[in-house]
């Protein structure tokens, strides 16, 4: 009797262990959001990294690439990329965006083209009535200079510099919605402004080497005893 409710006991725990294995599979095979910017001061280096992202890229503006990828494509991408910029003269940040929210990018334009949406894939939509507090990473492309100038000067106001052109807003969504409010009478023709929603600011990161001016946004070159492949590693995979 024994035996028989401990074989019985074992059977079950065996499929209890598969079925989660089967169930962390799944989630490894999870696609997630991904944005990528990046301010390149060689042509070269440039060229190289825009069509290393241009075969992942679903949408963007000039120098930002919105993505879908999984772990492992997030894993081998990064260290690709590495290998092409110059992680002392070149900025490159990385953003994982939040999918908890109804929409992970958020896209206000004067005159926004008419775009045929990738299959499965969502797509930048208008900017909402009313946003929740949180970290937001604020994006644009600016095509005339002083509309460029002036929309910097109100964005750097309640924004912390991140890149040129990237801005990273803390704080709540009636500030973020009041600064976009200002920056709209500013914009004119193609220009493109996008928000991006964080879960939280740590999940933004540099691949190359710089001190950010945010505490919490870290390069990977930063650490502790970590080497520099783990700490990367700890970023994708966390």
């Amino acid at each position: 009797m024994f035996l028989l409710v401990f074989t019985k006991l074992r059977f079950e725990l065996q499929s209890l262990i598969c079925f989660v294995g089967v169930l962390v599979m799944s989630v490894r095979q999870w696609e997630f959001p991904y944005v990528f910017a990046y301010d390149i001061c060689c042509d070269r280096r440039r060229r190289k990294v825009f069509k290393c992202l241009k075969q992942w890229r679903v949408d963007g503006q000039y120098s930002i690439h919105e993505t879908w990828l999984r772990q492992f494509q997030m894993r081998d991408l990064s260290v690709e990329l590495i290998e092409l910029i110059d992680r002392k003269k070149d900025s490159f940040l990385v953003c994982r965006l939040d999918q908890r929210k109804s929409a992970p990018v958020y896209q206000m334009m004067v005159n926004p083209p008419v775009k045929v949406p990738v299959s499965g894939k969502p797509r930048p939509v208008a900017v909402p009535e009313h946003l929740r507090g949180g970290d937001y990473l604020v994006c644009y492309d600016i095509r005339e200079s002083r509309r460029l100038q002036r929309i910097q000067r109100l964005t750097a106001k309640c924004t912390s510099y991140l890149q040129r052109s990237v801005y990273l807003y803390r704080g709540n969504g009636k500030g973020l919605l009041d600064l976009l409010e200002l920056v709209r009478k500013e914009m004119a023709g193609d220009d493109d402004l996008r928000i991006y929603n964080l879960s939280h600011v740590r999940d933004m990161w540099f691949l190359s080497e710089e001190k950010s001016v945010v505490e919490e946004v870290k390069s990977v070159s930063s650490g502790s005893n970590l080497s520099f492949w783990q700490r990367l590693l700890s970023k994708v995979f966390k």
